[in-house]
């Protein structure tokens, strides 16, 4: 298939993006038909990351995606980065919708990988970047600071206050993910959890050490963590316009 071709099927997703980002998603389904996957690569290439963002946020998430299967380790990473501009108030203001948000993208993401060796890599390239590292923690931060505990008139996060008690809580919840990990479902974080440890055990010890660094409860914790990931893709975007202005400037000399 000639360049030219590539380059118009890229056009027409980016098109279709800008008015229906599901529609974009489903079109590239039906094109992969007639493509080779190197052919589908080099058309994922030509399509900028805020269309790809797009494009994977509005896919249904409990099903595989041919796009997600073929993007590279550093394009789901700029993704996962990018999304958090997407997220709808109702998730952003709520720390259960969140959880569960990221969760179910990352296994999106992850899961629908073919091989561990690509899963790994992509576990890797997102930890690697500060905002990627925050969007991975998020499934994961109750599950480390505690279960919540009711007391006579408020409820208090179970905070694992001094050396002894946090490691006693991650030894326990680290039996449980063993114990677990060939029981639970794919719909259940310790699910990620487990696989995360098992392929990438510097990525899983970055998260904890993350979640660690924290002292309020979980809830306060995913709304840090929420805010941060939206200032820096605010500010990774800011970069990235002023590189693309200075390349605008530049464009006669091509």
């Amino acid at each position: 298939m000639s360049t030219e071709l590539i380059k118009i099927a890229a056009d027409e997703i980016r098109q279709l993006a800008l008015v229906e980002p599901k529609q974009a998603s489903e079109r590239f389904e039906i094109i992969a038909n007639t493509m080779s996957d190197a052919q589908l690569s080099e058309v994922i290439e030509q399509i900028d990351i805020v269309t790809l963002t797009q494009i994977n946020s509005q896919h249904d998430l409990s099903f595989p995606s041919i796009i997600s299967e073929l993007m590279t380790p550093e394009k789901i990473r700029d993704i996962v980065c990018q999304q958090p501009l997407y997220w709808e108030e109702k998730i952003k203001n709520n720390a259960e919708e969140l959880k569960q948000h990221t969760f179910d993208f990352l296994t999106y993401l992850i899961r629908t990988q073919e091989t561990e060796e690509k899963q790994a890599e992509i576990l890797e390239c997102i930890a690697e970047d500060p905002a990627g590292l925050f969007y991975l923690s998020i499934p994961f931060i109750e599950i480390y600071r505690g279960e919540i505990l009711e007391y006579e008139n408020y409820w208090e996060d179970k905070l694992y206050e001094d050396e002894e008690h946090l490691e006693e809580a991650e030894a326990y919840t680290e039996r449980q993910l063993a114990e677990d990990a060939h029981n639970i479902g794919y719909d259940d974080p310790k699910s990620l959890l487990a696989l995360i440890r098992q392929l990438t055990p510097k990525v899983e010890t970055s998260i904890k050490a993350l979640i660690r660094d924290e002292k309020s409860g979980w809830e306060s914790i995913i709304s840090k963590f929420a805010t941060e990931l939206v200032m820096q893709a605010k500010e990774k975007n800011k970069v990235e316009d002023e590189f693309a202005e200075v390349d605008d400037m530049f464009s006669f000399l091509d």
